[in-house]
């Protein structure tokens, strides 16, 4: 039998995730809300494959919420545009993210680094 405290995992959480981050609700929300830590959740989608199915159906109500939210502020003019861009983007990252690139090429399009020579003359050697 293996050590440690019995785990608080129930069945019935595969259905209360659901309902409570259909409202826009993050995982850290969820686990505040039934006692345990954000840690734990996830735990319990690593053991639980039904529970991982709602988890990820659950995420993805809640980043539905958040863009029903930006679409209304969009729409009316109205609401906290900050407040939704920022549940949007925590929510649906790799859909929503500011997007930057870095060019390491060199202008010959290689990765290399190139020696740049460069000489200061003194103005005063210039006889």
């Amino acid at each position: 039998m293996p050590a440690g405290r019995p785990t608080k995992y129930d069945p019935k959480y595969c259905d209360e995730v659901v309902e409570y981050m259909r409202d826009g609700y993050s995982v850290t929300a969820f686990a505040g809300h039934i006692g345990v830590a954000r840690s734990t959740v996830f735990k319990w989608a690593d053991e639980h494959e039904e529970f991982s199915d709602s988890l990820k159906a659950a995420q993805a109500m809640a980043a539905q919420w958040w863009e029903d939210r930006l679409r209304d502020v969009a729409m009316t003019g109205t609401g906290n545009a900050t407040a939704a861009i920022f549940g949007v983007k925590n929510r649906s990252s790799e859909d929503y993210k500011d997007k930057r690139e870095t060019d390491l090429t060199n202008s010959d399009g290689k990765l290399t680094p190139q020696v740049v020579e460069r000489v200061i003359i003194d103005p005063k050697d210039t006889d």
